[in-house]
């Protein structure tokens, strides 16, 4: 259990102002999630959701041939397993930890009580779920209309604005998982954004050299969730000191 004076980085937290906060922090559970670590599985009852402290969280859809693509980033601007407080006991889909990190874990039943006793901490986590829900939608948009340069573009950009560096811990075949395309695919198309001088890749790293130009590619295939959801946190956030928004 945790004191109601504790740190927090995560967005939806900072938003729910000391008193909500207090309430939640006896039921939370501080955490590490590693690389790999499964939040969600498919399948299988959602026990706890949780508040996401660094790091990136993946939800991922699978086919029964073995093949899969991102559906939600989650950092620290939101939660994972969302799907327990629209009265769902499992999901299909599976969220793991793609960036290790931290988070706080809490009992979907507490968090749904709570919920039902605070307005404004349902107003918030509602309005999260549906910018989740316009990032599914952005995500289709991409996948049908756009390349997968403009895709690939689109999705640094969103690793970067939930992680704190300009240097971004993933690897070929992490986004050729999260993109739903082969390694080969994604390597070319780093080739490439590196040739215009908005990234730097690695093994295992992609730096952010120019986020402008990087922004430029993604084009359209990126803002509009972001938009939404700092519309949410500033209709939300209370005399609570708060970060400025992310550029999500």
């Amino acid at each position: 259990m945790l004191g109601s004076d504790f740190f927090v980085c995560n967005l939806l937290l900072k938003t729910m102002g000391m008193e909500g906060l207090s309430r939640l922090a006896s039921q939370m559970e501080h955490v590490d999630l590693p690389a790999g670590y499964q939040l969600v599985a498919a399948g299988v009852p959602v026990s706890h959701l949780c508040f996401i402290e660094t790091g990136l969280a993946s939800t991922v859809v699978h086919d029964d041939s073995g093949k899969s693509i991102e559906t939600v980033l989650v950092g620290r601007e939101g939660i994972t397993g969302w799907p327990a407080l629209l009265g769902a006991e499992t999901t299909p889909d599976e969220t793991v930890m793609g960036v290790g990190g931290r988070g706080f874990l809490i009992p979907a039943v507490e968090l749904r009580q709570e919920m039902e006793n605070d307005v404004r901490l349902r107003e918030l986590l509602l309005g999260y779920i549906n910018i989740c829900l316009l990032q599914v939608g952005q995500l289709v948009l991409a996948n049908g209309q756009y390349s997968l340069r403009e895709r690939l573009a689109r999705w640094l950009l969103m690793c970067h604005d939930r992680l704190d560096t300009d240097d971004l811990p993933i690897t070929h075949e992490f986004l050729s998982t999260v993109l739903g395309v082969r390694r080969p695919g994604i390597t070319n198309e780093l080739h490439v954004l590196e040739g215009i001088h908005a990234i730097r890749a690695s093994r295992g790293n992609v730096r952010i050299v120019n986020r402008s130009i990087l922004e430029g590619v993604a084009d359209t295939t990126y803002g509009v969730p972001e938009k939404e959801y700092e519309k949410l946190i500033t209709r939300m956030r209370t005399d609570v000191a708060t970060p400025s928004v992310m550029s999500v």
